[in-house]
């Protein structure tokens, strides 16, 4: 995927603008967005060419925060490998160029038709996205 750690005009910055330093980033199968975990226990999410939103506010306890990050831990491991690799979405000028293509990006990198997945059973970008 061509995106960059450093937002480009008009797109949304890699991480949560004035939040704690992350401790877990992984895609959503259910939600199709990115998911942010931070180190204070708040929760960000974010969907292609939308901003870092925040889904829970910060942990006001040890106890509060342990358990959520125990139970993202968990829903981690049940993940595939393409979705704890993902580190950021594509554009939606990538999304709009694909949804003509015939053949368009994997959330690997590898090149598939539009309603395919990589050798590696990572599915196309427009599949993950729930967009198709």
């Amino acid at each position: 995927m061509s995106a960059s750690q450093e937002s480009l005009p008009g797109e949304a910055p890699a991480q949560p603008i004035g939040a704690e330093p992350e401790r877990y980033r992984f895609f959503s199968t259910k939600l199709h967005r990115l998911v942010s975990y931070r180190e204070d226990g708040a929760v960000y999410v974010r969907e292609v060419g939308g901003d870092w939103v925040r889904t829970r506010a910060s942990a006001e306890t040890d106890a509060i925060r342990a358990e959520r990050f125990a139970r993202a831990a968990l829903a981690i491991t049940a993940l595939p490998a393409w979705a704890r690799a993902i580190r950021d979405l594509p554009s939606m000028v990538e999304i709009e160029r694909w949804s003509t293509d015939s053949v368009v990006e994997a959330t690997d990198g590898e090149e598939v038709e539009p309603d395919g997945h990589s050798p590696d059973g990572a599915p196309s970008w427009l599949l993950a996205l729930g967009m198709i």
